[in-house]
C-alpha cells in the first residue's frame, strides 16, 4: 500500500473509534451523572489531572520518539521498553510519597488516597507505550482502535458504571481506567509481540532521549495549560463547583479531545515519513486543515445552539447551571484540534523549539488571565471565556509556524479557516431556526436532542459532501458512485428475472 492509502486506511479506523466513543460517551456520562455527585466529579477531576501530569513525565516522549525516528532498530525498541518501565515505576513511587503534599496545596485532603490509587496506574500505562508506538509507526490502527473501543466499553461501560452503582464514588472512574489499560495492553501486545528484553547501554538511549526529552517538556507544558483551570477552580471554588465545570467542559470537549488524539496518531507518523518532501507535506497539511476546519466550526455552531438539551439530557436537571458554560465552550471547540494539526507538523519535522516557546507563552497567558478572573469575581464562566480567547490566539500562532515549515500556504490557510467559519455560520442558522421552532412547540428535551443530532449529522454530511471542495469529497464521491452503480446493476438483474 502507498503512504496515502495507508493513511486513509488508518484514518478510517481512527474515525471508527472516534465515532464509537462519540456515541457511547454521552450514554455513559448520562448514567454517571445520575450515580455520582458534583463532589465526586470534582475529586475525580483533581485526581485525573494529577495522574495525567505524572503520566506525561513517565512517558518522557518515548512513544513519540519511536514514531518520529527515521530508522528504528531492535535496540531502540529494547531501550524504549526499559525506559518506559523504569519511568513508570519511579513516577508511581514518587506520586505515592507526594500525594499528601498535593492534598495540602489543593486544600483537599480527600484527594490523597485517590492520588495514590491513580499512582498505581502508571505502571500499567507504561506497558502500553512501546506497543502503541510501534502500531502507530506502522499505521496499523485496527488493533489500536479495537483495544481502545473494547477497553472503553469494558472499563467504563461495565466496571466503571458497576462500581459507581455499588457506591465507589470517584474511585469507580479509577477502576474503569485500570480495566481499560489492561485490555488495551493485551490487544496491542498480541498485535506487535515486541521483545520485553531490557538494555542498559547508554548509547541506546541517546537518540530517544534527545527527541523524547523535548517532547516530554512540551507534553508537560500542554498538560499544565490544559488543567490549570481545574487546579484553580478546585482550589478557589471547591470540588462541587469544579464538578459542575468539569461536567460542562467534558460534555463539550471530551469528543473534541478524542478527535484531536485520533488526528495526532494518524498524522504524526504520516507527516514524519514525508518530512523531507515539502510539496507533499504542504498538500497533506492544507487538505487536512480544510476538512477539520469545516467539521469543527460546524460542530461548534451546533453545540452552541443545542447547549440546553445537551446539559439537561446528558447531565440531568441538577447540572442546569452548566448551560452557559457549555455555550461559551462551544466557541472553544475548533481551536485545540486546529492547533494540534500544526503542532503535529512541527513535531513530525523535529522542530520542537517553536512548540516549547508557544506552549510556555500560552501557559503564562492563561495563568495571568485566570488570576484576573478570580480577582474580578467572574466565576467559572469567566474561565471558559479565557479559554476561548487564548485558544484562538494560540491557533493563530501555530498556523504561522506551520506555514513556515511547509514553505508557504498562508492564503490557503486563511481560506481554510474562513471556509470553516462560513460553514459553521450556515449550520448554526439552520439549527437555530429548527430548534427554536421545536422548543416553541414544547418538544421534550430528550426528543429534541435526538432531532438536533440527526439534523446536525445531515447538515455536516451535506456540507462536507456537497459544500466547498475538500478531501472528503475526493475520497467519498467515487465510493458513492460505485455503490450506486452496483445498486443499479442489481436492480436491473432483478427486473430481468
Amino acid at each position: 500500500m502507498t503512504l496515502k492509502a495507508k493513511t486513509v486506511h488508518a484514518i478510517k479506523w481512527s474515525y471508527l473509534s472516534f465515532f464509537a466513543n462519540l456515541l457511547l460517551a454521552p450514554v455513559f456520562a448520562a448514567i454517571l451523572a445520575r450515580l455520582l455527585t458534583k463532589h465526586d466529579f470534582g475529586l475525580f477531576a483533581l485526581g485525573m489531572s494529577m495522574y495525567s501530569l505524572g503520566q506525561y513525565i513517565a512517558d518522557f516522549g518515548i512513544g513519540q520518539a519511536l514514531v518520529q525516528k527515521r530508522e528504528l532498530t531492535d535496540e531502540d525498541v529494547r531501550a524504549g521498553v526499559t525506559a518506559s518501565l523504569l519511568l513508570g515505576l519511579s513516577i508511581m513511587s514518587l506520586a505515592w510519597m507526594l500525594a499528601p503534599l498535593a492534598g495540602t496545596l489543593l486544600r483537599q485532603p480527600e484527594v490523597v488516597p485517590l492520588f495514590r490509587t491513580f499512582a498505581c496506574l502508571y505502571l500499567l500505562a507504561s506497558l502500553l507505550t512501546v506497543a502503541t508506538a510501534l502500531l502507530r509507526r506502522a499505521l496499523r490502527f485496527r488493533p489500536l482502535m479495537l483495544g481502545e473501543v473494547g477497553g472503553y466499553v469494558l472499563g467504563q461501560g461495565i466496571f466503571g458504571l458497576g462500581a459507581a452503582a455499588l457506591g465507589f464514588g470517584a474511585y469507580s472512574l479509577a477502576i474503569s481506567l485500570a480495566v481499560q489499560y489492561l485490555f488495551q495492553f493485551v490487544v496491542t501486545y498480541l498485535a506487535t509481540r515486541h521483545s520485553f528484553r531490557l538494555t542498559f547501554r547508554r548509547e541506546s538511549f541517546r537518540a530517544l532521549s534527545a527527541f523524547g526529552g523535548r517532547a516530554a517538556l512540551i507534553n508537560c507544558l500542554e498538560f499544565v495549560s490544559a488543567n490549570l483551570d481545574t487546579f484553580l477552580i478546585g482550589r478557589w471554588y471547591g470540588t462541587a463547583t469544579l464538578g459542575l465545570y468539569n461536567r460542562g467542559f467534558n460534555a463539550v470537549c471530551m469528543p473534541i479531545n478524542s478527535l484531536a488524539r485520533s488526528i495526532t496518531r494518524v498524522l504524526a507518523p504520516s507527516f514524519s515519513r514525508v518530512q523531507h518532501q515539502q510539496d507533499t507535506l504542504r498538500r497533506s497539511y492544507l487538505s487536512g486543515l480544510l476538512v477539520v476546519s469545516i467539521t469543527l466550526f460546524s460542530a461548534a455552531a451546533g453545540v452552541f445552539v443545542c447547549a440546553r438539551e445537551i446539559v439537561l439530557v446528558l447531565l440531568g436537571p441538577s447540572f442546569a447551571s452548566a448551560i452557559p458554560i457549555v455555550q461559551v465552550l462551544a466557541f472553544f471547540i475548533p481551536f485545540p484540534v486546529l492547533s494540534n494539526i500544526s503542532a503535529v507538523l512541527a513535531e513530525a519535522s523535529a522542530r520542537l523549539t517553536a512548540k516549547i516557546v508557544i506552549q510556555l507563552v500560552y501557559l503564562l497567558l492563561l495563568a495571568a488571565a485566570f488570576t484576573l478572573v478570580v480577582r474580578l469575581g467572574w466565576g467559572v464562566t469567566g474561565f471558559a471565556q479565557v479559554l476561548v480567547v487564548a485558544g484562538a490566539l494560540r491557533c493563530f500562532v501555530y498556523a504561522v509556524v506551520a506555514c513556515r515549515i511547509i514553505g508557504g500556504g498562508g492564503w490557503a490557510t486563511v481560506l481554510a479557516y474562513a471556509t470553516g467559519v462560513g460553514c459553521g455560520l450556515g449550520v448554526g442558522v439552520v439549527m437555530f431556526l429548527v430548534v427554536s421552532w421545536a422548543r416553541t412547540a414544547g418538544m421534550a428535551p430528550f426528543m429534541l436532542l435526538g432531532l438536533e443530532l440527526l439534523l446536525g449529522a445531515l447538515l455536516l454530511g451535506g456540507v462536507l459532501l456537497f459544500g466547498p471542495p475538500n478531501e472528503v469529497q475526493r475520497q467519498a464521491r467515487p465510493l458513492i458512485r460505485a455503490r450506486l452503480a452496483r445498486w443499479r446493476n442489481a436492480a436491473g438483474e432483478i427486473e430481468q428475472l
